[in-house]
């Protein structure tokens, strides 16, 4: 067997870096399928201009890349070499020029790259190659995929006279099925980490996964053992590495381990989210297979939201009063059903899948357990261009059936809110609503109508999950604006129930009532739109959406001062709608807290980076309702929680920053509204600064890594702020603000050191 090919890796340290991370089709990809062809030695490449992306992570700018020529039956390599290099930190490159005797061709890359594991660059270099047929094909990704097959794919058409189309697709298989994955694929060459799809979270899923615990000796000697036994029998015959990384997957899923991966990706992608690798990773920990098709989680009974008025949508149902249930003719789904007051409501999330629907983390599990999310055109039985976001709907007065069962309907937010008074009052209406099991750090609620609202979680605006077992959010058909609707939300560390605004992009429950319920009109409702751009929402949870104070020219936000008496440091203060926050980050040294780089210049400029331990108080400096409120710490803080912040004033919850996110516009420009004016680094094609409309002044303060000050990220780039609200033991959650303007509310390690802003009590 051919083992030399003149590259592979150039160093111990090298392929130990092989953490195996996806590869990818460059944003530049013209689109032209692959046609892999076995028709050898016939003059076919001739000035092709090809493109890829070099993954293991993302190999750095200035790594090498090299095309050569290689017969596609032989499997001999010619004189024909092309040499370049990647242009940037993501692992790019690009040729002009290449002309080949074949239609076959080795792409091969040498350098460092960024590990996904760590979030740092490589110690040493490694080389990964992509073996290709370039027949109809103007796109390239070297990846890990590409080189776990590469000697298999040689040798099945050297020494088993495979044609070279034929090798390939058996080789595709039995790469992904070494790692329990069958069904339909992209071929390994089209593939990027960066990229939505199943395919593409499989590719970092594995390249995490082949790493996993080891260092970079193990990691040599992983992938070498793999490609030994693999290349001459398509079998990964290495019982003792699967068991350390089965139990490494247990252990990554339940420490939160996941997440410091995905904010790495994340971090390299300019904060768009990645596709959801997870659940590869922990159907590997669980024993479980996952296969594969063009929609792998779409079952035959889905109905696109278009056809809501089809026949078959409107298939009718099946109500029984006596057993309590209802049977969606739809699909055959039975829910139970319970009467409270003068309503009927359904007794469980509805689970009928149409477009713009989702299972938590893309899994059936999560559907059968907690039902489907929903954007909200989803849940009216709309489009998105009628209803979705940006767009305002404008729905018929009366009953709006949407996605639910024939005669069912999608609740006003007046029908909420006679539930909550038919069951108490806000403060106490959420305990007795929430399921009796399921909710997470002893928030189950109980129960006491039948009501059984499960913490399902939601679906960010950007395609990203958070918040299963802590979080229940449920639309109603009342909209605000073209932008925000009304829900209602449950939390597991509260009794209390709420009454928000969310953005129609966001996916979250529903639960349908029976049409013929007797419902008052609600006294309270939507202001008009002012001129000055306010709407308010008048509920016991109202939020405001605030006018912006502040352009290139004036500045007429409400400013203030706050001396900190404890080391006599003043900051400035702004006032943004009914909250009073710190218009600049905080910088009290206490426990638990950093600068940037370890550098006085870095705290005296963004403010100190504080754990959750830190930004919490944990050591009870200065007050004692957080006390050992810190990572891996179980905790039941006194809210609100001062934490860090100055007398009279407190870290702010989820709530109050999710309240401060609605005000200013919402998730899809809430970034651009509060960060700086400058500071940010510029995108490709656009500036990254904000406009500092609210006089927010949010800076590019960027992070520190878990393991301490020495690994700090991203400054220019991001910044990050804890909230006081933990999701458990390991993970509290924050918000994100991105250069690309994009914000990521979700949770986080408690670990990772992020920047602190107080609100006032």
């Amino acid at each position: 067997m051919n083992r030399n090919l003149g590259m592979r890796l150039v160093s111990i340290c090298a392929l130990a870096s092989m953490a195996l991370l996806a590869a990818c089709s460059s944003s530049d990809d013209k689109g032209v399928a692959g046609g892999a062809s076995g028709d050898a030695g016939i003059v076919a490449i001739k000035d092709l201009e090809v493109a890829g992306v070099s993954q293991k992570g993302p190999f750095v700018k200035g790594s090498a890349v090299t095309v050569q020529g290689i017969d596609c039956k032989t499997m001999k390599f010619s004189d024909e070499v092309f040499e370049g290099k990647v242009k940037s930190d993501k692992g790019d490159f690009a040729f002009d020029d290449v002309t080949l005797s074949s239609t076959c061709a080795v792409f091969e890359t040498t350098g460092k790259y960024r590990s996904e594991i760590t979030g740092k660059e490589s110690a040493g270099e490694i080389t990964l190659h992509a073996l290709t047929d370039l027949k109809d094909r103007e796109n390239v990704n070297i990846n890990v995929f590409t080189e776990l097959e590469y000697e298999r794919l040689m040798y099945l058409v050297t020494e088993k006279g495979k044609k070279f189309a034929e090798a390939k697709e058996q080789a595709e298989k039995e790469v992904l099925a070494a790692f329990d994955i069958a069904g339909s694929f992209e071929e390994f060459e089209n593939l990027n980490i960066f990229e939505a799809g199943d395919e593409n979270a499989a590719l970092l899923a594995v390249s995490v996964m082949i790493q996993a615990e080891t260092d970079d000796a193990g990691l040599a000697k992983r992938v070498e053992k793999f490609v030994d036994s693999f290349a001459e029998s398509g079998k990964w015959k290495d019982s003792d590495t699967k068991k350390a990384i089965s139990e490494w997957a247990v252990e990554a899923t339940a420490n939160g381990k996941l997440d410091s991966i995905r904010k790495n990706v994340e971090a390299w992608n300019d904060g768009d989210k990645v596709a959801a690798f997870e659940k590869f990773i922990e159907a590997y920990a669980d024993g479980d297979s996952i296969i594969l098709s063009s929609s792998s989680f779409r079952s035959s009974s889905s109905t696109p939201v278009g056809d809501l008025s089809s026949s078959s949508a409107k298939a009718g149902s099946e109500y029984d009063a006596t057993a309590n249930t209802l049977k969606d003719l739809r699909d055959g789904q039975v829910y139970k059903t319970v009467k409270i007051g003068d309503q009927v409501w359904m007794a469980e999330n509805l689970n009928f899948e149409t477009d713009s629907s989702f299972c938590y983390r893309d899994s059936a599990y999560f559907c059968a357990m907690h039902g489907r999310l929903y954007k909200w055109a989803a849940a009216v039985g709309k489009s998105e261009s009628e209803c979705g976001y940006g767009n305002t709907c404008s729905l018929p007065s009366g009953d709006v059936q949407g996605v639910c069962p024939s005669g069912w309907h999608l609740p006003s937010k007046a029908e909420f809110e006679s539930l909550i008074a038919t069951v108490g009052e806000d403060s106490t209406a959420g305990k007795v609503l929430k399921s009796a099991s399921g909710w997470s750090s002893g928030g189950n609620g109980l129960d006491d109508f039948g009501f059984a609202a499960l913490p399902a979680g939601d679906r960010g605006h950007d395609g990203g999950y958070s918040g299963a077992y802590f979080l229940a959010f449920f639309w109603s058909s009342t909209e605000i604006n073209d932008n925000n609707v009304f829900n209602m939300y449950l939390t597991f560390n509260g009794d209390s129930v709420h009454q928000s605004v969310d953005i129609k992009d966001m996916g979250n429950s529903v639960r349908c009532v029976k049409d013929d319920g007797t419902v008052p009109e609600s006294s309270s409702g939507v202001t008009p739109q002012s001129s000055s751009g306010e709407t308010s929402v008048s509920s016991s949870s109202s939020v405001t959406l605030v006018a912006p104070c502040k352009t290139e020219t004036e500045d007429n936000c409400e400013y203030g001062t706050l001396t900190d008496e404890r080391d006599g440091q003043t900051y400035k203060t702004v006032k943004i709608g009914d909250q009073v926050w710190m218009a600049e980050n905080l910088n009290i040294a206490a426990p638990n807290s950093y600068c940037y780089h370890d550098s006085a210049e870095y705290c005296s400029k963004y403010g100190r980076l504080y754990n959750w331990a830190g930004a919490m108080d944990a050591e009870g400096k200065w007050s004692t309702n957080s006390v050992n409120c810190r990572y891996t710490g179980e905790c039941s803080p006194t809210y609100p929680v001062r934490g860090a912040c100055p007398e009279g004033w407190h870290l702010p919850d989820s709530t109050e920053w999710g309240k401060l996110l609605t005000a200013v516009g919402g998730l899809d420009v809430a970034a651009k509204m509060l960060k700086s004016t400058s500071g940010w680094q510029d995108c490709e094609e656009e500036n990254c600064n904000g406009t500092d409309a609210y006089g927010f002044s949010a800076l590019p303060a960027g992070y520190m890594d878990r393991y301490g000050s020495a690994f700090t990220y991203y400054e220019g780039v991001s910044t990050g702020f804890y909230t006081s609200t933990q999701v458990d033991k390991n993970d509290a959650y924050r918000v994100y603000l991105y250069r690309n303007n994009v914000v990521n509310f979700t949770s986080d390690i408690k670990a990772d050191g992020f920047s602190v802003r107080c609100v006032k009590d």
